[in-house]
């Protein structure tokens, strides 16, 4: 499978996890992209390239981390029209790695690649 055809796949992956029939976790799902085996070429600036093709998505994605509720891990917010925020919480609840966007696909693709790095490294 070729390099833009796994990345689609990745974009869609909130869709895909949250379909009425699925039956397979995050990580099954992930695995499943091909992703394992090309992840050092899913760059931020690949996904970059591909996530405008389907601006859709981005909301999916900005559900996903709202919908995670865990004390730790990856987050990706809309903090107002023009403002969105990648972080990292941490277990004791401190926010690191804070990065602010004015632009919702260079966002969205930094959290894609940082979210799908922490589930790969699982």
């Amino acid at each position: 499978m070729d390099l833009k055809s796994i990345i689609k796949q990745i974009i869609h992956l909130p869709l895909e996890f949250g379909k009425i029939d699925n039956n397979l976790s995050f990580y099954t799902l992930l695995r499943k992209t091909g992703y394992f085996d090309v992840y050092n070429n899913v760059t931020i600036n690949a996904i970059v390239q591909e996530l405008p093709n389907h601006q859709h998505c981005i909301e999916y994605w900005l559900i996903w981390s709202e919908n995670k509720r865990s004390s730790d891990g990856r987050y990706f917010i809309k903090k107002d029209d023009q403002l969105y925020i990648v972080g990292r919480l941490s277990a004791d609840g401190n926010k690191n790695e804070v990065f602010e966007f004015d632009n919702a696909v260079e966002a969205c693709s930094a959290f894609i690649k940082r979210e799908i790095e922490c589930v790969r490294a699982s």
